[in-house]
């Protein structure tokens, strides 16, 4: 019986690893790596389940030889059919794609890359063809994402606490019908996020400030470290919303993190008025890449 096999390169952000399954929905998946993804390929299989993934860690991840014999071997010993494979090559060391590719061209294996940027999701599918390698599609991925799905991705477990302040209500209350999802209260170890928020398969993060906490640095250290490669990874979008005008020096350290800053100052008033509110989902749809 004929199986379709994803071989799939384990990078350092496991996003472009999970849709790509969940778009070509091969019968198994081959994870593909290393010491240092080793975490990476963990949260994916939990995600995808034992039973639909066959690992294969690469030892030099960085010789390209060696990493082609150990697909050779892979693929020999799994008796995977050539016109039963297709490799997506979006994610690894480049030694590892290369070596993929070569692979893809000695058995004439299709071979996918993953374009996620600009809010978009773009599968762009190749095939070699009569000695050629051809662009035969290029497709804009649907929703195939929760917020739940990405979290685990990223952190494997997360909890959800309470949290009383008002402002981050207002917030969360004109962002939830507004957005695909939006939670509130993320926590895992002693990291805290104060709401996760997506539209189609791009997720933003944001933390909430009011008061004298507006006018701190402290929500633009949360939002760092909350997308460093060991957390939510540097494709995060990162928004700073606050009630009142940040000041210069906060806001230059933001714009040079890359941190989105909304000011709502009606939020002072325990109140956000409609002019702030269409500001708030203009902004956070435009930057997840949402029709706005």
């Amino acid at each position: 019986m004929e199986q379709k096999v994803m071989i799939a390169l384990i990078g350092e952000q496991p996003i472009p690893n999970l849709l790509p399954v969940r778009y070509e929905k091969p019968d198994r998946v081959a994870l593909v790596y290393t010491n240092k993804t080793e975490k990476g390929f963990e949260r994916l299989k939990n995600l995808l389940g034992d039973d639909y993934v066959d690992p294969l860690k690469i030892k030099s991840p960085y010789d390209i030889f060696e990493i082609k014999q150990d697909l050779a071997n892979f693929i020999n010993e799994n008796r995977f059919k050539s016109s039963d494979i297709i490799f997506n090559l979006t994610g690894g060391t480049k030694p590892m794609a290369f070596a993929s590719y070569h692979m893809a061209e000695d058995l004439s294996c299709p071979f996918i890359y993953l374009q996620s940027e600009g809010g978009k999701s773009i599968i762009f599918r190749y095939e070699f063809l009569e000695g050629r390698i051809q662009l035969i599609s290029k497709d804009s991925i649907p929703n195939l994402l929760i917020i739940d799905d990405y979290l685990k991705a990223y952190l494997n477990s997360y909890s959800r606490t309470s949290n009383d302040n008002p402002f981050e209500g207002l917030v969360y209350d004109a962002l939830c019908n507004s957005v695909d999802e939006c939670v509130r209260s993320i926590t895992h170890g002693n990291l805290e996020i104060d709401l996760v928020m997506r539209c189609g398969n791009q997720v933003g993060i944001a933390e909430v400030k009011s008061g004298k906490k507006a006018l701190k640095k402290e929500g633009i250290d949360q939002l760092n470290t909350a997308a460093e490669q060991r957390y939510l990874g540097t494709y995060t979008r990162k928004f700073l919303i606050l009630d009142r005008e940040i000041g210069s020096e906060n806001r230059e350290l933001a714009e040079a993190h890359r941190i989105r800053i909304i000011e709502l100052k009606s939020g002072e008033k325990c109140a956000l008025s409609q002019e702030d509110q269409n500001k708030l989902i203009k902004v956070i749809r435009k930057d997840l890449g949402a029709i706005v």
